[in-house]
């Protein structure tokens, strides 16, 4: 009887304390992302409709997460804006430049955030060493 409960409690604390695979450190990530490609709903609203609320949130909130401020694409989503390149930031591109990103298993824990500030960087015209500096960064924060 008591290995029963003790076992019951360990299962318990496990699924209490262990963090959804969608998530990484909070953050939806690519397994989330994915998920969005239920045939029953409009493929590209989906997404362009989960985006626009993940980029609604992060805008609201970005000031309370300092430590990954260096992380974010601000200054390229104003470059490209000054540069008149707007026409480039449309959401089915960005779309699927985010569904090639996360066609890479590797790539599949980093947060929708980071992959979508990756392809504003991209359009922005950051170099390939840039991007993969940028990426690796981005997996480090994932991993820990």
């Amino acid at each position: 009887m008591m290995k029963i409960i003790f076992s019951l409690i360990l299962i318990a604390a496990i699924n209490i304390f262990s963090q959804s695979e969608r998530l990484t450190r909070n953050l939806e990530n690519g397994y989330a992302w994915v998920r969005l490609e239920d045939p029953v709903l409009n493929y590209s609203t989906s997404k362009e409709t989960y985006l626009s609320s993940i980029l609604q949130r992060y805008r609201l909130t970005q000031e309370k997460y300092p430590e990954i401020s260096h992380l974010g694409c601000k200054n390229e989503i104003d470059k490209i804006y000054q540069t008149d390149e707007s026409d480039k930031m449309l959401m089915s591109n960005i779309i699927s430049e985010m569904d090639k990103f996360y066609n890479e298993e590797e790539n599949m824990i980093i947060p929708i955030i980071f992959v979508y500030c990756y392809t504003i960087k991209k359009i922005a015209g950051l170099s390939e060493a840039d991007l993969n500096d940028y990426k690796k960064a981005v997996l480090e924060f994932s991993e820990e």
